[in-house]
């Protein structure tokens, strides 16, 4: 058994630590015990803290303070109206029903300006004694300074919700709004003294949302699961993931906005709400993507020089992927219309490597397709398209080429999972997604890993690694290049700020078994080679033709 406390301020809490509690009750190699504060200052009320927070920060900073928590409740009252997600984001829970007789109660000692806290010989004796592994902080507040961090073997878990390379401080999700960061990170660390310079067991970057309380919300969304994981784990295997090298930290220490910051921020944020209320309602335009290829390898390809395939009225092609069969060239794209509010797969001929023909759909069904997926097996050949509103990994066989697809059954089911490609590498069929962890819907983030004997088995095992990277900056997959080759070339999506799909990368894949992945990257690419376009998220090719997609925004009729 392996005893881990949770450290409190208080057993009503946040869903989130309420979540992670409950999973690790489930577990029967885990004993957990309830390390809960018991402090006076605590309890103040909302004018002793005013004056001691004036007193200790002085009356400007307090103000810049409460114009800051001013505005998050209001920006949290107006957007929990139509999010359900951030409506829940504030729901407390009480966690005392897994509490077993189990709690030890400590008297934990702030400074004056309530941000420092140590904890007394008496309290480290009571923690000691119980011979922890582990502890996790849950909603104890302050930086602890003292024994209390090395009274458990493991020491104190805790994330920040920040990328600490350059964010260290708070609030957690505001900064990367404020300077329209591309991705919003957090980190699983063991604490030190020193503020958000723990030991890195595990990091993830997710790509922010465009005002704070999306951003927040999402964050912690995203993040929680994997702090339980990290912990069951460590009850199964008795060991902690190996932290990640240190690096030196040469950036300021982040803290509440100014009013100058805070009033930036309001202008900004909510102009884009309006601008995206305005753009969709009045003037009807959206993000739509099209499809052009090029008749030439990729490594040669000049995309400003490709051929733009023209969307059908009120739909889009996108997700394009190339294969040349019976002297026939066709490329399957994922064919969205608007009007339906979903997309199948299409399928357009390529003829004279200078004109094309739409040839219509070729797989349709109730739910969203898109990524259209080719690889070949004994000859046949076969698509896995993307289709996670049916919660699984389907294939489908080509039967009579280039039209007739039939679907043959599921690789993966019960798991929301988006751009899947399977290939064979090194005497193994891998499976390479986009999945959301926890039952969330970012599958922009992590990358996992499934192999098998064989690309049509029913038994496909999970990579050890899994997530391979978490990091909506190379995450998600964009196709693939090469796929037959000793180092096939990924293509993996650059999330921007508040745009899905800004740019590519390209990453040669230099080792994967099922211990082990590491990609290189070898170039990029910008949505630069059309006239106005402000997207790319996709590139394939067949070693003759290339295909690739992009977006403007426009006006849908």
């Amino acid at each position: 058994m392996k005893k881990i406390g949770i450290l409190l301020e208080s057993t009503s809490c946040s869903r989130y630590l309420y979540e992670t509690v409950s999973e690790l009750a489930k577990c029967d190699k885990i004993e957990l015990f309830f390390l809960l504060n018991r402090d006076i200052s605590l309890q103040q009320g909302f004018w002793e803290k005013l004056k001691l927070k004036i007193k200790t920060r002085g009356l400007l900073r307090t103000l810049e303070l409460v114009l800051f928590k001013l505005i998050t409740i209001i920006e949290y009252k107006i957007l929990s109206i139509p999010y359900r997600d951030i409506r829940d984001y504030k729901k407390t829970l009480n966690i005392d029903q897994f509490n077993k007789n189990k709690t030890i109660y400590l008297h934990p000692v702030f400074t004056v300006s309530g941000l420092i806290v140590r904890y007394p010989d008496e309290d480290i004796d009571k923690i000691k004694s119980l011979e922890l592994d582990i502890i996790i902080r849950g909603n104890a507040p302050g930086v602890f300074k003292g024994d209390i961090l090395h009274s458990a073997k493991e020491g104190i878990i805790s994330f920040h919700h920040g990328d600490n390379r350059w964010n260290r401080g708070g609030p957690a999700g505001f900064w990367e709004v404020y300077l329209r960061k591309p991705s919003t990170g957090f980190i699983i660390q063991i604490l030190t003294e020193e503020l958000d310079d723990g030991s890195v067991l595990f990091r993830g970057n997710i790509q922010t949302k465009r005002s704070y309380t999306e951003n927040i919300v999402n964050l912690y969304n995203v993040s929680n699961p994997y702090l339980a994981k990290i912990i069951l784990q460590y009850a199964t295997s008795g060991q902690l993931p190996a932290a990640e090298e240190k690096i030196p930290f040469g950036g300021a220490l982040l803290m509440v906005p100014s009013f100058a910051q805070s009033i930036s921020y309001i202008s900004r944020t909510w102009f884009l709400f309006f601008l995206f209320i305005f753009n969709r309602i009045i003037l009807r335009k959206h993000e739509r993507w099209s499809v052009a290829f090029i008749n030439t390898p990729w490594r040669h390809a000049i995309l400003r020089k490709g051929i733009q395939i023209k969307n059908p009225p009120n739909r889009f092609f996108a997700d394009p992927f190339v294969v040349t069969k019976n002297d026939k060239t066709i490329c399957y794209v994922e064919d969205y219309c608007y009007i339906e509010k979903k997309a199948c797969i299409t399928a357009i001929e390529f003829i004279d490597g200078q004109n094309y023909s739409i040839l219509g759909p070729v797989i349709q069904e109730p739910f969203h397709m898109s990524f259209p997926f080719l690889f070949e097996y004994q000859q046949e050949l076969y698509m896995v398209p993307e289709t996670a509103q049916s919660n699984s990994v389907r294939l489908y066989k080509c039967v009579d080429y280039p039209l007739t697809w039939e679907y043959q059954k599921d690789i993966l089911s019960n798991v929301s999972v988006v751009d899947s490609m399977i290939f064979d590498y090194d005497g193994k069929w891998w499976l390479l997604c986009n999945m959301g962890i926890g039952g969330q819907n970012d599958r922009s983030s992590t990358l996992m890993a499934f192999y098998s004997e064989n690309p049509l088995s029913d038994d496909w095992t999970a990579h050890e690694l899994n997530p391979l990277n978490f990091d909506s900056n190379i995450a998600r997959n964009g196709g693939i290049l090469d796929a037959n080759s000793r180092f096939p070339v990924r293509s993996r999506q650059k999330q921007g700020f508040n745009v899905y799909g800004k740019s590519l990368t390209l990453a040669k894949i230099k080792d994967l078994t099922p211990a082990s992945f590491s990609e290189e990257e070898i170039g990029q690419i910008t949505p630069e080679f059309f006239n106005k376009i402000e997207g790319c998220h996709h590139i394939h090719s067949n070693g003759e033709y290339t295909v690739f997609d992009y977006f403007k925004t426009e006006s849908i009729k």
